[in-house]
């Protein structure tokens, strides 16, 4: 299914995006790694050149709209236009909502939500043209349960999975299917990056509180994760989550979602 086809993954030189860069390279597509860590770009790029797998490196800044048209001008220019995006480029700001401050949104909802529509805007428009890709948008389980000292972080990703689950009904005629990854904890350096790479203008130094209490289950890999999302975009599902443990999780959710709307028809 994926031999020939081109792949764009922002957020590519580390962590959930590298994975599956790696898994559909192995399978035959040729994968654009974008992502502003031009050093780590170079590295990764090379890494997977050595493995045989037809990769390019572009560095890009998600959150800045003229970048990702460049992205999408190299794509369609050079390799023929784009068959499988993933919006993946993501950051971590944690802490409770009365400390955060106008930076830590701008940040946080600048490239984890922001930058997903970026994407989508530079590569949508030629996709529902040619009439045919998949979209995975990455979001979290945080975007679809609210927890605490998250409430920046999880309101980007919920605002990644209503776009998600929008695009999916929009895009299908088109020939596109939409598919939103909600991982729980992956093996990736998502906290290290997101303060290294923050932008001194948007810096907010007043230590993140610990946010271990709000996560179950173990971490999985992101081999692991790569494999599920490479499953749903072969059987274009709608949702890839990662862990057994979300299922009670989500299953409760959608009780208590249940019992408000038995309220109001047995009013």
């Amino acid at each position: 299914m994926f031999e020939g086809q081109t792949a764009v993954i922002t957020g590519g030189a580390s962590g959930i995006g590298l994975g599956i860069g790696r898994t559909l390279g192995r399978l035959g597509a040729t994968v654009v790694l974008a992502d502003l860590d031009a050093g780590a770009l170079d590295g990764r790029v090379s890494d997977l050149a050595a493995e045989g797998i037809s990769a390019h490196g572009r560095v890009t800044d998600v959150t800045d709209v003229e970048s990702l048209a460049a992205l999408a001008d190299f794509v369609e220019g050079e390799l023929g236009g784009c068959d499988l995006l993933f919006n993946n480029a993501g950051v971590a700001v944690f802490g409770p909502f009365v400390s955060a401050t106008v930076a830590d949104w701008d940040f946080t909802m600048g490239v984890n939500f922001q930058g997903v529509v970026n994407g989508l805007r530079a590569f949508v428009p030629a996709m529902t043209g040619r009439g045919s890709g998949h979209i995975v948008n990455t979001a979290s389980m945080s975007g679809l349960i609210g927890m605490e000292n998250l409430s920046v972080y999880c309101a980007s990703k919920f605002a990644v999975v209503g776009l998600s689950e929008s695009l999916r009904r929009e895009l299908a005629p088109h020939g596109i299917g939409v598919t939103v990854l909600c991982p729980m904890v992956v093996d990736t350096p998502i906290s290290e990056n997101s303060s290294r790479m923050r932008p001194v203008d948007l810096r907010n130094d007043v230590p993140a509180p610990d946010v271990t209490d709000n996560l179950v289950g173990g971490v999985v890999t992101v081999e692991e994760v790569a494999d599920l999302v490479v499953g749903a975009i072969e059987n274009n599902e709608p949702y890839v989550l990662t862990h057994a443990e979300q299922a009670p999780i989500l299953h409760r959710r959608a009780a208590r979602l249940a019992e408000a709307a038995d309220r109001v028809s047995g009013r």
